[in-house]
């Protein structure tokens, strides 16, 4: 019954994406891209491409995997696609390194199981971390649509070190009406901003924008006033930057 209750919160949560976004990458904060490849659309569009880098790109054809067309002709199981790319099937923060791995091998061979789960992809090309949740990944013969939010977690080899120091839960409940409980830590006193954005990138409310203490804390945004859809709390301190989505069901 927890599965379905879950799988059914999904669902609602992707017809709400969808109702704002019909085809390619939106913006909206400056870490976190929604992308959507409708279903039976060209993949050799610009616009059905997730342009990550110069060098990556993340489309999919008819009834393939995903794949890198910046890179490769179409999915290669021999070649590990999407080419370039190294997924793990947790949060960035808490994967090991030995555990990154091709897509197809880092789902077992069940994408739609990826539907609300979030997943580490790294690009050693470039040395980029993002946390990808899967919202959307037909079955066969409907065309290769996928979608999913991406959010850049930070450069460099120091990532571990920093996310020790911090920390964004993810918000309790959600989804929630018209109310809900955001969590976080921090082990030092600092200057520390927590803004909300709608799925257009627009600033909703400003939760935190100053100087902080450290500890564990939590506070709680009323959003009443606001119509349902997808929200996005975003956290920063320093270095660090964390992006949580939320739903608004009412």
């Amino acid at each position: 019954m927890k599965i379905i209750v879950m799988k059914t919160a999904v669902v609602n949560m992707v017809r709400l994406l969808c109702a704002g976004i019909t085809v390619g990458a939106c913006m909206v904060s400056a870490d976190t891209v929604v992308f959507i490849k409708p279903d039976s659309s060209d993949w050799t569009l610009p616009e059905n491409q997730d342009r990550i880098t110069s060098n990556v790109w993340i489309t999919r054809k008819d009834i393939q995997s995903l794949f890198n067309i910046a890179q490769e002709d179409g999915y290669s199981h021999s070649n590990g696609s999407p080419v370039g790319t190294q997924w793990s099937d947790t949060v960035t923060t808490a994967a090991d390194p030995a555990s990154y791995t091709n897509f197809v091998a880092m789902h077992g061979g069940g994408p739609q199981s990826l539907i609300g789960d979030t997943v580490s992809l790294y690009l050693p090309q470039d040395g980029l971390y993002y946390d990808v949740t899967f919202l959307s990944y037909s079955g066969g013969n409907t065309g290769g649509g996928f979608s999913y939010s991406r959010t850049s977690i930070m450069l460099g080899v120091d990532k571990n070190e920093t996310y020790a120091e911090f920390s964004l839960s993810g918000n309790y409940p959600n989804p929630f009406n018209p109310a809900t409980s955001i969590r976080f830590s921090k082990k030092t006193h600092s200057d520390t901003h927590m803004r909300i954005f709608d799925l257009n990138g627009r600033l909703v409310k400003t939760l935190i924008d100053g100087s902080h203490a450290s500890g564990e804390h939590q506070v709680t945004w009323h959003a009443g006033h606001l119509s349902s859809g997808t929200y996005f709390v975003q956290m920063k301190s320093g270095d660090f930057v964390k992006t949580r989505k939320m739903i608004l069901l009412k």
